[in-house]
């Protein structure tokens, strides 16, 4: 029987070859909330618009149309200031491609590292509608309602944004002298599903801070804010943004993950403290336990390092040439070296960089590998920043988040 060549009014020219999409998952009204990005299905360097990872913390909102969205700059400024997208699009633009990472993706390879937990796959995917809220009537989910959670991967992307430096807004609107952190604003607002916070730290048996109503925000240190590369971006892969990815305008904090990534942005406020806001306070932070009291908020990505290709699920492969092929990035510099190892670590060899390598876009890597003796193998890959930091770099933290590790590929040659 042929192929499907055709989608819609395009015919695609490469047999039974749809384009990506995200592995969706839907609210009640059957809209897109959220979804995991095909990584394993995905060539090049940019992750298509259509197949970018979705994490959304509260409500997602209804749309606000462009022509009629404001975005108020105030707080420690000396011209408190509203901006249209218009007036947003006269200041000096810039443009700039970087990786979006989830903080809990790969969560549950903590848990396999840690305590021999099923390794979790990247292609295996859990229908995403199963991971709604197991929040009802305000139920928190039992221990075992938790454990039986599959974990989350695949919430990482890479894209070309368009914007404007967020330096420039503030430069129009004056910084006072005590200004040290910018609190920024999304128009999404709901309650915090505890719930969430639950799975992340495997267990129900505690106490959490529930903060209410409230809007997403989160206070970034003057320092970060500043950077030429912190954009306030209307443009995503070369169109404007579309409604899930934060439409009108969203922050992009490249080396950081999403969470400091806000979304339908309405409001920064220019502080001389860095704000409690929950999602940097109470979740998304580091610490060896939720009773921890020196909790700090995550910021920038550790060292990361995967194989795409083969996978554990490939097995068995033929004796011959096969390509090992990944994908590599960091949240403080730009990749210089990945290695791979076919021996479970005992010898490593130099994999071959692609280019370009930008500071905070991932690198494409590959090493051609001969083998002729069938059995099992194990494939570790790890990866150097320009920094000099070694992957791993992040350890085991009670939310389980940014994990880094080198996670091997397991394979049986026939």
């Amino acid at each position: 029987m042929p192929r499907k060549e055709i989608e819609g009014d395009w015919v695609m020219g490469w047999p039974d070859r749809k384009r990506a999409t995200i592995n969706a998952g839907k609210d009640a009204q059957g809209r897109v909330i959220n979804g995991r990005a095909p990584i394993t299905e995905l060539e090049g360097l940019i992750t298509p618009t259509d197949a970018y990872y979705v994490v959304n913390q509260l409500d997602v909102p209804d749309p606000v149309h462009p022509d009629d969205w404001v975005l108020t700059i105030d707080g420690l400024t000396e011209r408190p200031i509203e901006l249209s997208l218009r007036d947003l699009q006269k200041l000096p633009g810039r443009t700039m491609r970087a990786v979006t990472e989830c903080a809990g993706n790969d969560a549950g390879f903590f848990d396999w590292q840690r305590s021999g937990a099923k390794k979790p796959s990247r292609i295996n995917q859990q229908d995403m509608q199963k991971r709604a809220s197991m929040r009802v009537n305000n139920e928190m989910p039992s221990t075992e309602q938790i454990g039986s959670e599959s974990t989350t991967t695949c919430a990482m992307s890479a894209g070309e944004f368009t914007g404007v430096p967020l330096a420039e807004v503030l430069r129009s609107a004056g910084l006072k002298p005590a200004a040290r952190a910018v609190r920024l604003e999304g128009y999404d607002r709901g309650q915090p599903d505890l719930s969430v916070q639950y799975r992340s730290l495997g267990r129900s048996d505690i106490a959490l801070v529930d903060p209410g109503v409230i809007n997403y925000e989160k206070g970034l240190p003057i320092d970060k804010a500043l950077h030429p590369d912190t954009l306030l971006a209307w443009s995503m892969n070369g169109e404007y943004l579309t409604h899930l990815h934060g439409a009108p305008v969203r922050a992009v904090v490249p080396g950081w993950s999403g969470n400091w990534w806000v979304k339908w942005l309405q409001r920064i406020e220019v502080m001389d403290h860095v704000p409690q806001c929950y999602y940097q306070h109470h979740y998304f932070v580091y610490g060896d336990s939720p009773e921890d009291p020196d909790k700090k908020p995550i910021m920038a990505m550790g060292v990361r390092c995967i194989v795409i290709d083969p996978l554990d699920e490939d097995s068995p492969l033929e004796r011959g040439s096969h390509k090992i092929r990944g994908l590599a990035w960091s949240g403080e510099g730009a990749i210089q070296r990945v290695e791979v190892s076919v021996d479970a670590g005992q010898s490593w060899r130099d994999a071959h960089l692609e280019e370009p390598r930008e500071r905070w876009l991932w690198v494409r890597w590959s090493l051609l590998w001969e083998v002729d003796a069938p059995g099992d193998y194990v494939i570790l890959a790890r990866a150097t920043d320009e920094t000099g930091r070694v992957q791993p770099q992040i350890p085991w933290n009670f939310q389980r988040k940014h994990f880094d590790g080198i996670v091997p590929t397991e394979v049986r040659i026939a």
